[in-house]
């Protein structure tokens, strides 16, 4: 109990130097400090040498702390917790009574016209939805295909939905009660864009996007931008000193030459 308490704590204390260390990156960034110059513990420091490689350093540290946020994660952190598979299973079962609704009726037809006779009036009470499998982070309890084509068409990653639709339909003795059931199944084209959907869904109704997710995701694009800034110092402006120098160059000539002609 100790061990995870700690576990817990080492996590928040990673998360708040990333998410700080990584706001302040960020700041620095957007209102163009000038870092060759701060004060630490009342003195002014100046620095006079590899000032171009200030945002390298940081974009350093702030890698440092990603690395430390992520490795104290506790044990599937980044996997779905209760509250977004509820939201993800939800969503699955919604999307497969819908694509699978069609499919449904026509079978419910086709079993009035056997029950009574063919075009007999009938009338839908209720649908209802069951998750029948969906892939799982516990490999014993995972669905493997079997041959290559199995592996290439990613068949362990497919999500199976059982519907069931109860009804009544009219025959010579009356109203007739009924029920029909059928499976769904959906493919990773269709499986994964959901899971993306509540991930978004997510950031806003659950808490385990802005726990876990969106420091790592913060931390990196301070990195990104940190990283870009120390590239566009030491690469892009020497590259457009050069090109400004070369036009003006190429411009004087040019002056020079119009200057001679006259």
């Amino acid at each position: 109990m100790v061990d995870s308490l700690d576990d817990g704590r080492d996590f928040n204390k990673a998360r708040g130097f990333l998410l700080t260390y990584s706001a302040l990156v960020l700041a620095l960034w957007y209102f163009g400090a000038d870092l060759t110059h701060f004060k630490l513990m009342g003195n002014e420091v100046r620095l006079q040498q590899r000032t171009n490689s200030i945002w390298l350093v940081l974009a350093a540290l702030n890698a440092y702390f990603w690395f430390r946020c992520y490795q104290r994660i506790p044990p599937a952190g980044l996997n779905f917790d209760n509250a977004m598979d509820g939201l993800y299973e939800a969503s699955l079962r919604w999307v497969a009574l819908t694509l699978g609704r069609r499919k449904l009726k026509q079978e419910i037809v086709s079993e009035v016209a056997k029950r009574t006779r063919e075009g007999a009036p009938f009338k839908i009470q209720s649908y209802t939805t069951q998750l029948s499998y969906r892939p799982t982070h516990d490999l014993s309890k995972r669905q493997r295909g079997v041959g290559l084509k199995s592996r290439i068409l990613l068949y362990e990653y497919r999500v199976r939905v059982y519907l069931k639709a109860k009804y009544m339909c009219q025959s010579d003795k009356g109203w007739l009660d009924g029920e029909k059931t059928s499976y769904y199944v959906m493919s990773v084209l269709i499986a994964w864009p959901i899971k993306i959907f509540i991930v978004l869904r997510g950031a806003f109704v659950t808490p385990w996007f802005t726990d876990y997710v969106a420091p790592l995701l913060f931390g990196f694009v301070s990195t990104a931008f940190a990283l870009w800034k120390w590239y566009s110092i030491n690469f892009l402006a020497s590259s457009l000193q050069h090109h400004t120098l070369m036009c003006a160059s190429v411009s004087t000539i040019t002056h020079g030459q119009i200057s001679f002609l006259l």
